[in-house]
């Protein structure tokens, strides 16, 4: 008897594992603003309270004991709070894509000295939706209602051009040989300019898909005036290799450098003919170009590596900044450190920023002792978007009014 209870103890508790596990359905998602980009930190929370999820750095969330009907809550203090109703599409398919639109905030109010920020361009009907910085001045994306314009400022804020487009454009991109191209859904134009030099007219040249501009463009990660450099992930992203090119040649591309992760290709294992691999983040190892120099920042490896224009290394510093020493004395990585590497053309210069619950602080790197040493307190002025850096000044996206519109600041660096 003893035996039949404990069997059938043993029967009633795997059925209750099997039933528990059909029942299990997996969610994935994206989390995105309204121009695409990815929001990390988004709190994920089922019947309004119960936190199941936090996005990371991509944007993404998963949530394994999902539901027909279950109503998801998701909550970030930079955005308005977004409610959304899984249905049984949504279990173990496709990953969702949840937009939310930012909050209406103002700049706090700081002391007026002659650092605090200011706005570079507002427009009271003009909501800036993208820019870029390039030696020549800055480049603007604005939309207004049903119509955009493109604008080209000088760095003391005089407009130089501006040209209408059309309002599908959403965004703006610089690729690493310094060309400027307006992007919507569909398609990528090239920016560029027609006249006589002295009165010249800002246009767009005819588009060309936009699968076609990330294949030819994606690939090549930085370049400078008669090469540059192109980039390869290999066996499921653990590994990342740069060549290097020469513009005008049919010599075959030299290898650069070759970045393996050891430790998440040890973890990838072989089963039954097929790989068994788990999400991995793909190797972090920005390359930056100034003059004939290209620099690779290998975290992985704790190096920066500097080489010439020929694939000569040149110099090897240690890269210790994104990473702290805890308690046991054990090195582990920081954080709060978001894997953002800005560069600052004009100065040669490289920063990168430090983040805790929306609240940025830049610092400048220090290439020979691989630290970085905090430059600037961003929470006057929190969950800025799009920061760059050019020529000592700092400069984002804001949302400012009481109509989500966005505009342009910028503020000189300490």
């Amino acid at each position: 008897m003893k035996k039949v209870a404990l069997f059938l103890l043993f029967f009633g508790l795997g059925m209750t594992i099997q039933a528990t596990a059909q029942d299990r359905s997996i969610v994935q998602g994206y989390c995105k603003d309204e121009n695409g980009k990815a929001i990390e930190n988004v709190s994920v929370y089922v019947h309004d309270s119960l936190l199941v999820a936090v996005t990371d750095a991509h944007g993404r969330f998963t949530y394994t004991l999902a539901k027909a009907g279950m109503k998801l809550r998701f909550a970030h203090m930079v955005f308005e709070p977004t409610h959304y109703t899984l249905t049984k599409k949504d279990l173990n398919g496709k990953p969702l894509t949840i937009n939310m639109k930012t909050k209406k905030h103002e700049l706090l109010e700081v002391e007026v000295t002659a650092n605090a920020p200011h706005i570079a361009y507002d427009n009271p009907v003009m909501s800036v939706l993208d820019y870029v910085i390039r030696d020549d001045g800055l480049y603007l994306l604005v939309y207004r209602r049903h119509n955009s314009s493109l604008l080209h400022l000088s760095f003391d804020l005089d407009t130089l051009h501006e040209t209408p487009v059309s309002s599908q454009y959403k965004a703006i991109n610089r690729d690493a040989f310094g060309d400027i191209y307006a992007l919507d859904d569909y398609q990528a134009s090239q920016v560029g300019f027609m006249g006589d030099g002295e009165k010249d007219t800002m246009v767009l040249f005819p588009p060309i898909p936009k699968l076609e501009f990330y294949e030819r463009f994606s690939t090549i990660v930085a370049a400078t005036n008669n090469t540059f450099v192109t980039g390869w992930y290999h066996f499921f992203n653990t590994g990342l290799s740069y060549d290097l090119n020469r513009l005008g040649s049919n010599e075959e591309p030299k290898l650069l450098h070759y970045i393996e992760d050891e430790e998440a290709a040890g973890s990838i294992r072989l089963r039954q003919g097929q790989y068994e691999v788990a999400f991995i983040e793909p190797v972090f190892a920005p390359v930056f170009a100034d003059n004939d120099k290209f620099y690779i920042f290998a975290f992985i490896n704790h190096e920066t590596l500097v080489y010439d224009s020929d694939g000569n290394r040149l110099q090897r510093y240690p890269l210790t900044f994104h990473e702290y020493r805890n308690w046991n004395g054990k090195m582990v990585p920081d954080r709060r450190w978001k894997q953002n590497m800005l560069m600052d053309a004009a100065r040669k210069e490289f920063y990168t920023i430090f983040a805790t619950d929306g609240i940025g602080t830049l610092k400048r790197i220090d290439l020979e002792t691989g630290t970085a040493t905090a430059v600037m307190d961003l929470s006057g002025y929190p969950f800025a978007q799009s920061v760059r850096v050019h020529d000592g000044m700092l400069y984002f996206i804001y949302t400012t009014g009481g109509n989500h519109r966005k505009s342009l600041y910028r503020v000189r660096i300490e």
